[in-house]
């Protein structure tokens, strides 16, 4: 049984996706593009991610720009934010 998932980076001005199936056998095969991040842009991807039978999208941001990316493909895909460990608030500082 097939289980696709799509990891994205996200940038201010770029998106780079690879897409696996994790669900297959032996070593896992992966598809990489790259997208821009205008409205346009953002539905190529999520007409892209369609096509490749993606069923969840994980998201790493540091910064708000996972915002649009994550309307883009809500409703259609499961999307999960992933925040860096190396983003985490200095010692002593709000960590709100």
């Amino acid at each position: 049984m097939s289980y696709r998932v799509a990891a994205i980076d996200v940038h201010k001005k770029m998106l780079a996706v690879v897409v696996t199936d994790i669900a297959g056998e032996g070593e896992y095969e992966f598809e990489r593009r790259k997208f821009g991040t205008t409205p346009g842009e953002l539905h190529l991807l999520a007409q892209w991610l369609d096509r490749q039978e993606v069923e969840e999208v994980v998201m790493e941001s540091t910064a708000q720009y996972w915002k649009p990316v994550w309307a883009a493909l809500e409703g259609e895909f499961t999307p999960l934010l992933a925040q860096a460990r190396s983003n985490e608030a200095p010692h002593g500082r709000k960590s709100d």
